[in-house]
């Protein structure tokens, strides 16, 4: 049987939901049945670079904001000389629209659209101009196939466009990785010497998307209520200033670990004791299925889509209430060690386990062709 050939296009340097998706495929997918290769932007080594280039092929073109025209160009040559059944796009908006078209243009690609965002806000008004132009641009010549990682985010992404139809596919993660471990639990909490510590967690960029401002009103309102709190903060982004300041205005920065990305997350998950996750908006936030697999309690925004709710510990609220409703929400609801790593066995029955959601993938390019 002839493979099928996939082209992804959006991996990049900065560890997000796509590059999580991805890597996620990438080793759990049949390589015999599949090749798998990369588009991305040169001077970057992208997520998972060493890992990835094992099994497949890592492509390079000038990024637009260095070069237009040699970006241009790289785009014509490249799709020119290539040779996929699928070209998969994914997308967070429409501004970098010319990747797509040239595609559509050049190659005899089947071309999928990828949403991996809901409700976004876009705060650049360059990047807003563009994302508007780009999506009228796209959906004229309307012959995609669009997927979406949630409801939601097919919705946000394909509504504007003539054939708005997409289906869902899960973003599925190795369950039993992130299954509960004492062990794993203690060693963390040794490390950062927070043994007898409630450790509240968040995992994400530091970005405005992510509210991470709102999380240190949060923290505060819990430090009042219990003052053997830390909160365990992972993730690097441009409002790290921003925030060390809001934290040591409130004069709760002593009470804060901030730790950059890391490989580490299954074992910081099990370190936690809570995971609060206030984001404005989410295509679906794939870290909150993975701390509910690790028997976490997680609080997070109710307008993020309800695909999150894979276990009777997600609690959703409204961020109209005060942060005193945050935090005694958190307090109030406690789960018992013991019982954390049963959770994570009905979490494996869901389409998020990733041996499940590669079946479905592979089940829908076979069956697009």
């Amino acid at each position: 049987m002839k493979k099928i050939k996939i082209l992804h296009v959006g991996l990049s340097s900065n560890l997000g939901g796509i590059e999580k998706y991805l890597i996620n495929i990438h080793r759990n997918i049949n390589f015999d049945e599949f090749d798998i290769d990369y588009l991305v932007f040169k001077g970057q080594k992208v997520c998972f670079f060493d890992e990835i280039v094992k099994k497949s092929n890592i492509f390079e073109i000038t990024k637009r904001t260095e070069n237009y025209k040699k970006y241009i160009d790289d785009l014509k040559e490249f799709f020119k000389k290539s040779n996929y059944d699928y070209i998969e796009f994914h997308l967070m908006e429409f501004s970098c629209f010319e990747r797509i078209l040239y595609a559509k243009k050049y190659t005899k690609s089947k071309i999928i659209l990828h949403s991996h965002i809901a409700n976004h806000k876009i705060s650049s008004l360059k990047t807003r101009l563009l994302n508007m132009v780009g999506k009228i641009i796209v959906k004229k010549n309307d012959t995609y196939l669009k997927v979406a990682c949630s409801n939601s985010a097919g919705i946000y992404m394909f509504k504007d466009f003539k054939n708005n139809n997409f289906t869902i596919l899960n973003n599925g993660i190795d369950i039993k990785e992130f299954q509960f471990n004492q062990l794993r639990r203690e060693k963390i909490r040794k490390e950062l010497k927070i043994e007898n510590k409630f450790v509240i967690g968040n995992i994400g960029r530091l970005v405005e998307q992510k509210n991470q401002t709102f999380l240190l009103d949060i923290f505060d309102e819990v430090i009042k209520r219990k003052n053997d709190c830390v909160l365990l903060l992972i993730g690097k982004g441009k409002l790290k200033n921003e925030l060390e300041k809001k934290a040591t205005c409130l004069n709760i920065k002593d009470k804060i670990i901030h730790i950059d990305n890391t490989n580490q997350i299954r074992d910081y998950l099990c370190a936690m004791d809570t995971f609060v996750f206030p984001s404005l908006f989410e295509g679906l936030g794939i870290v909150l299925i993975e701390a509910q697999a690790s028997g976490l309690n997680c609080f997070f925004t109710d307008t993020l889509p309800v695909e999150l709710n894979v276990s009777d510990n997600a609690k959703r609220i409204s961020l109209t209430e005060h942060a005193s409703v945050w935090a005694e929400n958190i307090l109030k609801t406690k789960i018992e060690i013991s019982k954390r790593a049963e959770i994570n066995d009905l979490i494996c029955k869901t389409n998020f386990n990733i041996k499940k959601s590669v079946e479905i993938l592979e089940k829908y390019y076979i069956d697009n062709l």
